[in-house]
């Protein structure tokens, strides 16, 4: 499904959007009538074709024996779930893919990781307000899956004449970091900021976030903190920190298909 709510943004940037599967016509039928999906779903029973692609993944009984799942004989040729990027003339550009096939983006997280599109938050956004540094964020979607990945995306608006430090702070200083409060079966991978050593103005980090814990987990908030430290050219405040709080639920389990991502006149 979050590829359907995306499909108007790829309309927009002249993007068609199709999703192979090894599943039989028969079924993406019906998979398509259920959830009303308004893209083409491609059936490559046998996976001749993802084999040819070399996205074939070998391993997925042993990924199921780490899960602790059983062994079922359907589950063989199944791909790595991800993406091709085609241009005009049908060549690939780009691609991402996951080792896992649990794992997947967002499709918020897709537009931006593989096609450089930045939407409106998908979920809202809670703001702070501070006398020099104001804060908000929000994730790239209001909803999570088992083993879904989102991302936190912070933006700090720093007043004119002062800045904050990355990572290489001064002794003694207070670099920009981001804490994320612990939830059980949360996952949280590093923050990504500019490369800079001093920031100024308008700035985005993000965070990725896996939720790994069996499905039935429930909604949850994310508490996020952000540490700082304000200087202008001749002094620092004292360190400082805002708070944000964002709710994520649980979103249903639905089927799933390995979507590959072209440009419109490639489908023409």
């Amino acid at each position: 499904m979050e590829l359907q709510r995306i499909l108007p943004q790829l309309s927009s940037h002249e993007t068609a959007l199709f999703a192979v599967s090894y599943d039989s016509v028969d079924i993406l039928r019906d998979f398509a009538s259920t959830h009303g999906i308004g893209y083409p779903l491609l059936s490559d029973t046998g996976s001749h074709v993802m084999r040819g692609l070399g996205i074939i993944n070998e391993r997925v009984q042993e990924d199921h024996a780490a899960y602790g799942i059983a062994a079922n004989p359907r589950h063989v040729n199944l791909p790595y779930p991800g993406v091709f990027v085609l241009d005009w003339a049908g060549v690939v550009v780009r691609k991402r893919f996951f080792p896992s096939y649990r794992e997947r983006d967002t499709g918020g997280g897709l537009l931006a990781e593989v096609l450089g599109i930045f939407a409106e938050p998908a979920a809202p956004a809670t703001a702070t307000d501070g006398a020099v540094v104001r804060g908000r964020a929000w994730l790239d979607s209001a909803t999570y899956a088992f083993f879904q990945r989102l991302v936190l995306t912070v933006e700090m608006a720093i007043a004119p004449g002062f800045h904050v430090y990355g990572e290489t702070a001064q002794d003694g200083l207070t670099p920009l970091g981001v804490r994320i409060d612990p939830i059980a079966g949360l996952e949280v991978g590093t923050a990504q900021w500019p490369k800079a050593d001093i920031h100024e103005g308008l700035l985005r980090g993000t965070v990725p976030l896996t939720f790994t814990a069996a499905p039935g987990g429930g909604d949850h908030t994310l508490g996020v903190t952000v540490h700082f430290q304000a200087c202008d050219d001749s002094s620092c405040l004292v360190p400082a920190s805002i708070r944000f709080e964002l709710p994520v639920r649980e979103a249903p389990m639905v089927g799933r298909t390995l979507p590959v991502a072209t440009p419109g006149a490639a489908a023409r």
